[in-house]
């Protein structure tokens, strides 16, 4: 983990603790948006002097999207029968065309629920991992579709200046997460990973009365 990171984090929260968010313990969920945009806002804009990129080490976060294809594949025939598979598979392709082609940013690679801190509905603090490198910065804002809903999404995405084609990438690192933990022996990830293929169906203007609480094994 780069020092400039740990000193931005540090700084920025003053090592405060606090639980792990959910969507039922954030406070204002607007004003929890624009903080956690505004954090990542800033995080993208740390020098990148000596970062390290996406590997093994840390399980290729940050790396584009296409690197996920063979994996998404696989994750979508294997949840075929309670996922539209044909339509976000063709989601998929379509963000995957248009690649990160800034400056690679700081991606903390495990930006989950877990790891965001909240004390009386305000984040708190952010946990780092040794998963941080530079990429692409969309790996990160796939927890969009986990916390917020999407009016709430529209400010986060605001406050990180994110572009059409890299919402378009957040969501299908959102997918990918979902997908698997969609079993996940974890009734937190479970929960989450239904949640937020729900959102992601919905903002993708498909519905199909799914119910994703089903407990259903493939």
């Amino acid at each position: 983990m780069s020092e400039i990171v740990k000193k931005f984090i540090a700084d920025r929260f003053g090592g405060k603790e606090g639980i792990s968010v959910n969507p039922g313990n954030i406070g204002d969920v607007r004003e929890f948006a624009q903080e956690l945009g505004s954090f990542l806002y800033q995080l993208h804009r740390l020098p990148t002097t000596d970062a390290k990129s996406p590997s093994f080490e840390n399980a290729f976060a940050g790396s584009d999207l296409i690197f996920f294809e063979a994996e998404m594949i696989e994750l979508l025939k294997v949840y075929q029968k309670v996922v539209p598979a044909d339509l976000l598979q063709e989601k998929f392709d379509f963000a995957a065309k248009t690649k990160w082609s800034k400056k690679p940013v700081w991606v903390l690679g495990e930006l989950l629920t877990q790891n965001l801190k909240v004390t009386d509905g305000k984040l708190v603090n952010v946990k780092i991992t040794d998963k941080a490198v530079i990429g692409d910065p969309a790996f990160d804002l796939a927890i969009a579709w986990t916390i917020f809903d999407e009016k709430a999404r529209k400010i986060f995405f605001a406050a990180t200046e994110a572009d059409e084609a890299t919402i378009n990438r957040a969501r299908m690192f959102a997918l990918r997460q979902a997908l698997r933990n969609y079993q996940s022996q974890d009734i937190d990830e479970l929960i989450q990973s239904r949640d937020a293929s729900t959102e992601i169906l919905k903002d993708l203007n498909y519905s199909l009365g799914q119910d994703f609480y089903l407990n259903k094994r493939i």
